[in-house]
């Protein structure tokens, strides 16, 4: 198989997809840089996901970004770092504003899922379309995060 052309082209081209997805999110995601101009030491909008809560000084920057053309990857990534209860005072309005224009579903259940994660259905039900994202107002909520007592 070593010798095969046509099998070193088949596994060739998944990896070289992944390569050009990976130079795609970093050029959109420097945009980003704002983020590391306030000195939030930060590689992708993603590390707010998967380790901490975004900062409190990056919910402003990262609600600006959601009305700037990213890719989806990249603006799921914020959409889905605004999806905590501390930055229900920055964006909550704002995700509801983008909820009520979003038109592809997939999308709208991302916002669904930030606006779920800071507020009780009964305090959106007025926005067209949310009872079908009923379930996500219904799961634990993550207690906010506070430092460590020194």
């Amino acid at each position: 198989m070593e010798q095969d052309p046509n099998y070193q082209a088949r596994v060739a081209e998944p990896q070289a997809n992944t390569d050009a997805l990976s130079q795609v999110y970093r050029a959109d995601e420097a945009a980003l840089v704002a983020l590391r101009a306030r000195g939030i030491a930060v590689e992708s909008v993603w590390d707010f996901v998967s380790t901490t809560d975004a900062p409190l000084d990056a919910i402003p920057i990262l609600v600006a970004h959601l009305s700037e053309s990213h890719h989806p990857r990249v603006w799921e990534g914020i959409v889905r770092a605004l999806s905590v209860r501390r930055a229900r005072d920055g964006a909550f309005e704002s995700l509801k504003r983008f909820y009520l224009t979003e038109t592809i579903e997939s999308r709208r259940w991302v916002l669904a899922n930030a606006i779920g994660a800071m507020a009780k259905f009964t305090e959106v039900k007025e926005l067209p379309g949310i009872e079908q994202y009923r379930a996500v107002f219904n799961r634990p909520r993550k207690p906010p995060h506070r430092p460590p007592a020194v």
